[in-house]
């Protein structure tokens, strides 16, 4: 049934999850550090949906909604109570690799990654090249 709710999302034109393969390749930098893996949450998954549906639709990129939310207002509106939030924003990567080899090599991001507060995670795509990872820790 999961695949056919993801086909139904992309024609729709929402992100697509990209998870669990997100998760497994976040979680893989994590054990190298020693840290506990990381689990999918949903609300994590919808906020950034939230944001990566809003920039694919009107043409932008920024960590800040037109709205002006930012990531932790966009985790506590998909009903997620956080005491730690973070978001990796990519635009251009055709594929799950060429995303994680970016944010890998970026400082900022890979230190949200291995961020040893995080214990959630959600990942989505949209378009095709707007990809939005929300880390979190519930409080």
């Amino acid at each position: 049934m999961r695949p056919f709710f993801l086909s139904i999302l992309m024609l729709a034109g929402m992100p697509a999850l990209a998870d669990p393969m997100g998760l497994e390749r976040v979680n893989a930098l994590r054990d190298v550090q020693g840290l506990k893996p990381l689990v999918y949450d949903g609300r994590l998954a919808q906020a950034a949906q939230t944001h990566a549906s809003d920039m694919a639709e009107h043409d932008y990129f920024s960590h800040k909604g037109r709205d002006g939310t930012d990531v932790g207002r966009r985790a506590a509106m998909a009903g997620y109570q956080w005491c730690f939030v973070a978001e990796n924003i990519a635009k251009g990567q055709q594929s799950l690799d060429e995303v994680m080899t970016g944010w890998t090599n970026s400082p900022g991001h890979y230190r949200n990654m291995v961020d040893s507060r995080a214990e959630e995670m959600g990942l989505v795509q949209a378009d095709s090249e707007v990809w939005v990872m929300v880390l979190g820790a519930p409080c």
